[in-house]
């Protein structure tokens, strides 16, 4: 058996953010309603039980949630081992509770076991930055000039050697053969080449902290990654959603 694990969620009126085993899935701000599933396997870095967050904050522009925002969310298992999705189970559903004025937010965390067959080498031996004895930020922006630069000077291969064990990850956890895992890392180029040029740091960037400390990241206002690409002449937006860990041992941030 190759478990696959989703989350199949829905979310109204609010700007919402997932989290499993404290590392974002997806954050967006919704004006109405959504429904989706995502994997998750890549976020689990080995069998046991795994952790879900999910938060409500009230709209772009709103300084209140509006009295209809809820999110709802559940885990469905399926099996790979056919290269098809067959279900075998679904996990307990659950609900936000009603907005209280006197709450800024709406959440609810939850719990499940997951059976997979790997176990991915990630952030668990990176520092705790929390405690960190130097300017995170700061060290954070450095890093991010430094990949800007190497995108749109056309280094894509020493781009690829700082990305690619976050691709590595994803590919195990995924199931992914190897021409698979090679096209998703082609694809990522390839808008590089046909366009997209990395954007500069907006000023108003904030640090956001997760895997309980050991992962760093830029967001935006709008909760996203400030690692954006844009293509000037379709005037597209791609959001490149990275986190960064410095593991034992060393003292320079790495892509994971």
């Amino acid at each position: 058996m190759k478990p696959y694990y989703e989350i199949d969620f829905s979310a109204v009126m609010c700007s919402f953010q997932i989290k499993i085993n404290d590392v974002e899935l997806i954050s967006l701000s919704i004006e109405g309603q959504t429904r989706s599933d995502f994997p998750i396997n890549h976020l689990i870095l080995e069998g046991g039980k795994q952790t879900i967050e999910v938060k409500g904050l009230p709209m772009d522009g709103h300084q209140e949630l509006h009295e209809d925002s809820y999110i709802r969310y559940r885990v469905n298992l399926y099996d790979m081992a056919s290269g098809e999705y067959a279900f075998v189970k679904q996990f307990d559903e659950y609900f936000t509770k009603k907005p209280d004025k006197n709450i800024p937010f709406i959440g609810h965390a939850s719990t499940f076991e997951a059976d997979v067959p790997y176990k991915l080498e990630a952030w668990q031996n990176g520092m705790n930055l929390k405690d960190a004895k130097f300017d995170v930020k700061e060290k954070l922006i450095r890093k991010y000039n430094e990949i800007i630069k190497l995108i749109n000077g056309g280094n894509y291969s020493s781009f690829v050697a700082q990305y690619q064990k976050r691709e590595n990850n994803n590919a195990v956890a995924m199931y992914l053969s190897k021409s698979q895992a090679e096209g998703r890392m082609q694809s990522i180029i390839s808008d590089m080449q046909n366009g997209y040029k990395a954007q500069s740091l907006p000023d108003d960037i904030q640090v956001e902290y997760s895997a309980f400390g050991k992962l760093a990241a830029l967001k935006c206002t709008d909760m996203m990654s400030a690692l954006r690409l844009e293509n000037p002449e379709s005037e597209e937006e791609l959001v490149l959603p990275i986190t960064f860990y410095i593991p034992e041992g060393k003292d320079e941030f790495e892509i994971i």
